[in-house]
């Protein structure tokens, strides 16, 4: 049996913020695309799985598939 696990985000604003610190911590700068699909992710949109397709879609044509 499959079980769905719903994600309850109450302060998306404040979950990015400290995404975006992180990554700046770690000198990383996250693009607009990865920026908007974070975004779907956390308002239930798409799943982590559909997030990690898009990326790896967008970006597989830069390493030859």
């Amino acid at each position: 049996m499959k079980t769905s696990v719903k994600k309850v985000v109450r302060n998306k604003t404040r979950v990015i913020s400290s995404v975006r610190a992180s990554m700046a911590m770690e000198g990383l700068q996250p693009s607009r695309h990865a920026q908007a699909l974070g975004k779907q992710y956390l308002e239930d949109r798409i799943t982590g799985s559909e997030a990690v397709a898009k990326i790896k879609e967008k970006h597989s044509s830069k390493f030859g598939r």
